[in-house]
């Protein structure tokens, strides 16, 4: 095949397709460029998830006529000049590739005016695929505007992987996220279809901007990382070993205002925590890392996401010994959260719940809107003092953990803590309780207002207590060891059991069979739980409304990257499980199953709530329920392993046992 010089707009086609590979591509390099021009203020709108329009506004340095001229040419650049400059790189761009690759794939416009300029007034110049307008003046505010319409208008293969309008502005979100949180002192502003979606102040740390950006629960698991001499200065936050995710998408890091990703630093990261959180779960961290701009190559991928350190070991042990260093330094026990307004809040919602079973109007709200006096602060704290004495004295004896066949669940059914779950809603045919379906509900539960059940008497509640108390092993002889695994004769030898893994799985079948029969039953809250979440997050969970209304779960709007938690399932509020904390990890579950099928993502959902409400290990069980739990062993499919491929049961052989005692 002959050789042949490729056409610039096939040359830019094929940098678009490196550089550009969503609407979020081009809202990274406009932004870039606009940081890079020294603006502190950036406005991004976009249109139909990017895909009809994204405009970055910004109000920086600005461009001139001639500079307009040069803006779309291929390797055009103000940032560098020679191959010396390429190792001492200071902004984030400097390719030249990335308003030629756009515009040749898009409809682009750009309208600037030099800050510095003597006379008002700018310029404008458009361009799409090959064509490009001849400058032109117009009217124009200082710094400049750069928008693109139609992305992919000319090559509609590549438009047609493009994903929803939703998940599109997630992927736009996240994108101002990383180039948000390197620069507080600059102010972001980001619309979808003209409704504001994220809006962000200059701040004077990363801390306010992390809490404006991803929300205020971040402001009390943060820890401030302290910086030490050496070959790379490492500052930023990083959350308290409790505070870990499910996923490692809150796992930011930056170099030198740039954000990468690098195997090596989270590896760092990974092993600083090593013993203090759960392997299973990804620390959160926020981390700036300043080193000379000789020390690093940038130039190694298209996106300048990934970078090569010479000499990575040095960095590698730096990150390490500061992240060590602020674990060691910290009382990294939870706090209790008792405080003054949780009271207040909790006595609002037994006024509530009282005003409801009665059929009163609720009260006149009261709380932390106005200063209270000294005399009611007292008053307050002694109320606390009196109902933390009452509760402590009311609390129930212990209660079995399974209950199977036992009430209706919805006799007893509560919500946890101050979300009084007070309407049973289910859409199965079946009233049969689920395996498990009464499960060690909170101690602290109030009855709810609208199923009111004839409680036992306290003899007759003591009494049943006690018989439960009474057996001291179950009819087949098993036992429970550790309080997490079961032992029980075999037909030829032993039979040990992991009590989570089989109950996810019993949990998991009877979620997969009541599914096939219409939705899982769901409790309405009271009082919704809100959550905060990010744009990103938000529109994934409302994208999947329709299958999470299938799960028991109902969520909507409140307010500015809030959501409220309408409806939960009946069985995650018997388990205790908390509602903003579920939900958090189910916005984490989604984005890491953004890719999946329907299918593929109903099962990881099930397996989510299969694992949430099963009983944990290190629970003490009842002889009864180590009997239940046996028996539907039997008759469960797919016994052997939990949902996520885990071995439930282990056997050791007569044979095997003969062997070890040197019998055989």
């Amino acid at each position: 095949m002959p050789i042949r010089i490729l056409p610039t707009l096939l040359v830019n086609k094929i940098a678009a397709g490196e550089v550009v590979e969503r609407p979020a591509s081009v809202v990274k390099e406009l932004v870039e460029n606009a940081l890079d021009a020294g603006a502190t203020r950036i406005e991004i709108a976009v249109e139909d998830g990017g895909r009809g329009l994204i405009s970055v506004a910004d109000d920086g340095a600005g461009m001139d006529a001639e500079d307009l001229k040069l803006a779309f040419l291929p390797h055009a650049t103000s940032k560098i000049a020679d191959e010396d400059d390429l190792w001492n790189i200071q902004t984030l761009g400097f390719r030249g590739e990335a308003l030629a690759a756009i515009a040749s794939v898009s409809q682009a416009h750009i309208r600037a005016c030099r800050r510095d300029a003597a006379q008002a007034g700018g310029y404008e110049i458009e361009a799409a695929g090959p064509a490009v307008a001849a400058v032109r003046p117009c009217a124009a505010p200082p710094g400049a505007t750069v928008s693109v319409r139609n992305l992919f208008f000319n090559t509609p293969a590549r438009r047609k992987f493009l994903r929803s309008a939703g998940t599109e502005l997630g992927h736009v979100s996240e994108a101002l996220a990383r180039l948000a949180l390197p620069h507080p002192q600059v102010a972001f502003r980001l619309t979808h279809n003209g409704r504001a979606i994220q809006s962000l102040r200059a701040v004077e740390s990363t801390l306010a901007r992390v809490c404006d950006l991803l929300g205020q629960e971040f402001r009390d698991v943060l820890l401030s990382v302290p910086s030490r001499p050496g070959p790379v200065q490492v500052a930023g936050l990083i959350g308290a070993p409790s505070a870990a995710r499910t996923t490692n998408r809150w796992q930011y890091f930056f170099l030198n205002g740039r954000y990468i990703r690098d195997r090596l630093l989270l590896h760092a990261l990974r092993e600083a925590y090593r013993g203090l959180a759960d392997p299973s779960r990804y620390p959160v961290a926020f981390l700036f890392l300043q080193i000379a701009p000789s020390e690093v190559d940038v130039n190694v991928h298209p996106t300048k996401i990934e970078v090569r350190f010479r000499d990575s070991q040095a960095v590698y042990a730096q990150v390490l010994a500061c992240l060590r260093e602020t674990l060691n330094r910290t009382d990294l026990a939870p706090a209790a959260q008792l405080s003054d307004e949780s009271y207040v809040s909790t006595s609002q919602t037994h006024s509530l719940v009282s005003a409801a079973a009665d059929g009163l109007p609720p009260p006149a709200p009261t709380g932390p809107s106005a200063p209270p006096t000294d005399e009611a602060t007292e008053q307050r704290r002694a109320s606390l003092r009196q109902a933390m004495a009452d509760f402590f004295r009311s609390q129930p004896p212990p209660q079995p953990r399974f209950a199977f066949g036992g009430a209706s669940p919805s006799e007893t059914r509560t919500a946890p803590g101050s979300h009084a779950a007070v309407q049973h809603a289910s859409a199965s045919p079946s009233t049969a309780p689920l395996p498990g379906a009464s499960m060690a509900p909170s101690s602290g539960a109030t009855e709810s207002p609208v199923h009111r059940t004839e409680m036992p008497s306290q003899d007759s509640q003591a009494q049943s207590i006690a018989a439960w108390q009474s057996a001291s092993a179950p009819a087949s002889g098993a036992m429970q060891i550790h309080n997490s695994y079961i032992v029980a004769a075999g037909d030829d030898g032993l039979i040990i059991i992991d009590q989570h893994a089989l109950h996810e799985r019993i949990l998991y079948n009877e979620f997969r069979r009541r599914l096939a029969a219409g939705r899982l039953e769901s409790q309405r809250l009271l009082i919704p739980a809100v959550v905060n979440v990010t744009e990103a997050e938000a529109s994934l969970l409302l994208a999947q409304a329709p299958l999470l209304e299938r799960l028991g779960i109902e969520l909507a709007g409140f307010g500015p990257a809030r959501l409220a938690v309408q409806q939960f399932p009946a069985l995650l509020v018997e388990r205790n499980v908390e509602p903003v904390a579920f939900v958090r990890e189910l916005a984490d579950r989604l984005a890491d199953n953004e890719q999946a099928g329907p299918e593929q993502l109903l099962e990881s959902l099930l397996e989510m709530l299969a694992c949430r409400a099963a009983v944990k290990a290190g629970q003490p069980l009842a002889p009864a329920e180590i009997e239940m739990l046996l028996a539907q062993r039997e008759q469960a499919e797919k016994a052997s392993a939990c949902p996520h491929g885990r071995p439930t049961t282990l056997r050791l052989s007569l044979r095997d046992l003969q062997r070890q005692f040197h019998r055989g």
